[in-house]
């Protein structure tokens, strides 16, 4: 059997030395980000009515309440004092009264403390980065929602266009101005359309239900309350000095104070190992006679001596650190990988800006009258309006893509709440 040693220990822990040398413990801010704009004021203030009554941000407060309320107990006594009556009648009258204390003799609550007291801190990160993904799952919503609608906006006009070709192309085929092959060309587009528009419309009501869903209704938000998510996006780069920056994280800080409490864990486990001895007292009157005793146990640890609990112990250390060295390759990878994919967004969404943003209803009247003046093609026709609306709905699907891609870089390096100014949140 492998048995984990302090030596192993120290081997294993190398690493993380090294990293944390210069790190403080404590409740350390993602800063180190550059200078990141902060968000429109209306954005803040939405946030700062929402987030306290959401369902999300009252259960994670209600869980660090638990945390904390186990530090407080992990710092209690582990022995209450015992209180012993006797009393009896026969020929003879015995009454005793014993104190009997039972001495925490391995330092179960020194452990105990310092146990609850990391697990504590990991609540708090925990609460930090629960509440910064609570914040970003609520844009996420509310900008899919809102771009959805305006995908079903746009669908909506492309139906009427694609219907009113069809109803001017029945009127000039009856005429003689289009063939029959024209005819059957501009129906199919009409029943395309039919088709795209119910599609769209059945994305826009899953939004609008996961929207509401999240959002809760009770909250008294409405469509006519929601803040504009038009935003000047900022360039940005991989944070300086990533290795350190990383260690600053809640993800980090939440799985560091684990593998700190997962080390007391082994003291605890060779503290109730100990022989922890218990003292009695004991007085009374037999009769006449005054009776005194003191008395020492000792339990004898032979049968079980607790040793495959400790080994458990130090293995759940291990794999502690284990998991907090794949979390920290895992989170360099996030931000390397979420700083790339937002520059490459956002390169894509101000070129689209430049060249994709032209007035849909003026080139389509362009095209109608080019196209009942006989001057381009019905399928022509038909391909220039598809291409017009498809650059359309890309644009808003590039903007809520790009988004989601700013949010995820925000809440990746832990700077969402910094963007939103919401200092008195970060507060523990």
């Amino acid at each position: 059997m492998f048995l984990i040693t302090k030596q192993t220990t120290i081997i294993i822990s190398a690493w993380f030395v090294i990293l944390l040398m210069f790190l403080p413990l404590s409740h350390v801010q993602a800063e180190n980000t550059g200078n990141i704009q902060s968000a429109p004021g209306e954005l803040r203030q939405f946030i700062e009515i929402l987030l306290p009554v959401h369902p999300r941000y009252v259960a994670a407060e209600a869980e660090l309440a638990v945390a904390r309320a186990q530090y407080d107990a992990a710092d209690k006594a582990i022995y209450n004092p015992e209180l012993e009556l006797d009393a009896e009648k026969t020929d003879i009258q015995t009454a005793t009264i014993g104190l009997s204390q039972t001495i925490d003799w391995g330092d179960q609550r020194g452990a105990k403390t310092q146990i609850t007291k990391f697990r504590l801190a990991a609540a708090e990160a925990k609460f930090q980065r629960e509440r910064q993904q609570l914040i970003q799952d609520l844009f996420v919503a509310l900008s899919n929602y809102q771009n959805k609608t305006r995908l079903a906006e746009l669908s909506n006009q492309r139906l009427k266009i694609m219907k009113d070709f069809y109803d001017i192309a029945r009127k000039r085929y009856t005429v003689g101005d289009l063939s029959q092959v024209e005819l059957d060309l501009a129906q199919l587009a009409y029943s395309e359309s039919v088709f795209k528009n119910a599609q769209t419309l059945s994305d826009q009501v899953r939004a609008e239900q996961s929207f509401y869903a999240l959002y809760s209704i009770s909250t008294g938000t409405t469509s006519s309350s929601l803040p504009d998510l038009s935003l000047d996006f900022q360039n940005i780069e991989i944070p300086t000095g990533l290795d350190a920056f990383l260690m600053t994280l809640p993800q980090m800080r939440m799985l560091r104070a684990n593998v700190d409490a997962s080390k007391y864990v082994i003291d605890l486990r060779e503290s109730e190992a100990s022989a922890d001895p218990t003292i009695a007292l004991r007085g009374g009157k037999e009769d006449e006679e005054t009776l005194a005793g003191l008395t020492l146990t000792i339990p004898l640890n032979v049968r079980n001596t607790f040793s495959a609990e400790i080994e458990a112990a130090r293995k759940e250390y291990l794999q502690a650190e284990q998991l907090a060295q794949q979390a920290y390759r895992n989170l360099r990878r996030d931000i390397k990988s979420s700083t790339q994919h937002y520059q490459l967004t956002l390169s894509a969404w101000r070129q689209w800006q430049k060249s994709g943003q032209v007035s849909v209803k003026r080139q389509l009247g362009i095209l109608r009258r080019l196209w009942q003046a006989g001057d381009i093609s019905t399928t022509d026709y038909l391909v220039q309006i598809k291409q017009n609306l498809d650059t359309q709905s890309a644009g808003i699907e590039l903007n809520s893509t790009l988004w989601a891609s700013w949010l995820t870089w925000l809440e990746a390096t832990a700077q969402i709440e910094s963007w939103l100014q919401l200092q008195d949140t970060r507060k523990q």
